[in-house]
């Protein structure tokens, strides 16, 4: 999601909302996010500190640690921080800024640590030299 330094610098705010795009930074346990939406705004209070807010929503989809089925994990986050030198971390070219890594810093922290269903079941109870005994 890129933000143009010209118009943060010029009009000292920037609102912006969007649907970014985050698979480059799936990991293994993150198969897709669902229905995505960031908004969000970045002020420049003449001082080198920037303040961001942003409110993250959508579903992970996890894979269940138990049988590797889907697991469907909503998230409403509302962040609200203020960066020292947002442009100089998060610049990515001569005039915008990328901050999809701070969008995704949040979604990693709604991660839980152990994905599964309600309803999920061991797919085998048994194996080489292994089974299941309660």
């Amino acid at each position: 999601m890129d933000i143009s330094v010209t118009e943060l610098n010029t009009k000292k705010r920037v609102d912006f909302e969007g649907s970014p795009d985050l698979k480059e930074y799936f990991t293994s346990d993150v198969k897709d996010i669902k229905n995505l939406k960031v908004s969000g705004t970045i002020i420049d209070n003449d001082t080198d500190d920037y303040e961001i807010k942003l409110s993250i929503k959508g579903t992970l989809v996890l894979k269940s640690v138990i049988n590797g089925s889907d697991v469907l994990e909503d998230f409403d986050i509302d962040y609200e921080d203020f960066i020292e030198n947002l442009v100089e971390k998060y610049k990515n070219s001569s005039n915008s800024l990328d901050i999809l890594p701070i969008i995704w810093e949040n979604i990693l922290l709604e991660i839980p640590i152990r994905a599964v269903n309600e309803g999920d079941t061991y797919e085998t109870s048994s194996g080489d030299g292994w089974e299941i005994v309660d």
